[in-house]
């Protein structure tokens, strides 16, 4: 059953200050510029999701005339005072300091404001992680998850951690924890899935991590590339007492993720060892335990051989397809060429 929850009242916030100059010009479709950032920034903090690009396009008026109808302004698509005004008075500050995670309790809408007319990006799985920001008003919390800002009713929020039990209901068998080396959790995550009868399904919802919390949809599990390389990220954090690490992995982070986290320069868990310029990605910096990023897909390297320029032949740890879920040990990976590869990232 999908939880929703009614706004019943709402309340002044502590005013966010963005860090681009507020424009003292009217702006509308078709205008640009650091005015047009502070727009967007301000939007993204009253719970929408847009690129700060300075253009004021399709996606910025789409977000401006659905704040102006959500807050009962005029519904003309331009920003003079009162849209700002509002725009002000309503973004939740976002000082991470002052924020904490939490768990939802059930399945439950991740929606783009704070009220059951906001329409929901998503449905957030029970015990979903989310980072919340400050609580919108006594019904609604405002939250970044998957590096996307929204709100979910507060009263579906916990403090309580994802426990991992050592049977789950299904019955499914514990992951034998008996190692810190990251090597060694690799291949004993991956002879998990392999021994346990995973298959392959990108369906959002089906695959999970940590296996043990996997669910049985029609007598099978499932995982994907990602979420057998965020488990592994979690068992290596658990392993080594690293919370704060096991608390970011311990809920899926898609291909993507990954992918900006080399394009932001690492973060603070993962660091870039190579990524794709005008050049390919230096493969002869990889050590065995990096992940490779490609377009959609990511893998732990193990080897590799350059038979010409270009082609090449990777050994890895994947879990890209139901044969590469099957084999315990090393597999060959689907790229056969380096210039795919956009990031190297290592465990810090």
């Amino acid at each position: 059953m999908i939880l929703s929850c009614i706004l019943f009242s709402s309340t002044s916030l502590a005013a966010y200050t963005s860090n681009y100059s507020e424009p003292t010009i009217t702006l509308k479709r078709g205008t640009y510029g650091t005015g047009v950032k502070w727009l967007q920034d301000m939007l993204n903090h009253n719970g929408y999701s847009l690129a700060i690009d300075g253009e004021f396009g399709n996606a910025t008026y789409n977000a401006v005339t659905n704040f102006q109808t959500n807050k009962g302004l005029i519904v003309d698509g331009i920003v003079g005072n009162a849209t700002k005004s509002a725009l002000k008075k309503y973004a939740d500050t976002c000082n991470t300091t002052k924020g904490k995670y939490q768990y939802t309790t059930t399945r439950v809408n991740f929606r783009s404001g704070p009220s059951t007319s906001y329409s929901p990006y998503q449905i957030l799985n029970e015990n979903t992680q989310v980072y919340v920001l400050k609580k919108y008003d006594s019904n609604w919390s405002h939250v970044k998850y998957n590096n996307t800002y929204g709100y979910v009713c507060s009263q579906y929020l916990s403090d309580t951690t994802i426990i991992i039990p050592t049977i789950n209901s299904n019955g499914l068998p514990t992951f034998t924890r008996n190692s810190s080396s990251l090597l060694q959790i690799i291949t004993n995550c991956k002879a998990y899935y392999a021994n346990n009868n995973f298959y392959y399904s990108t369906a959002s919802g089906v695959r999970s991590i940590p296996a043990d919390k996997s669910v049985n949809y029609s007598g099978k599990y499932y995982v994907d590339c990602s979420s057998f390389v965020t488990w592994v990220l979690y068992e290596y954090a658990l392993a080594n007492n690293n919370t704060a690490m096991k608390n970011y992995f311990s809920y899926q982070r898609n291909s993507l993720t990954f992918a900006n986290i080399g394009a932001n320069g690492g973060n603070a868990y993962l660091s870039v060892v190579s990524q794709k310029g005008n050049n390919s990605v230096d493969l002869s910096l990889a050590r065995p335990g990096d992940i490779l990023v490609s377009n959609g897909h990511v893998e732990f390297f193990n080897s590799y051989t350059n038979p010409s320029q270009n082609y090449i032949n990777i050994k890895v740890y994947n879990c890209g397809s139901n044969s590469s879920i099957k084999a315990a040990g090393l597999t060959t990976s689907a790229t056969l060429n380096k210039n795919d590869i956009t990031y190297i990232l290592r465990v810090k």
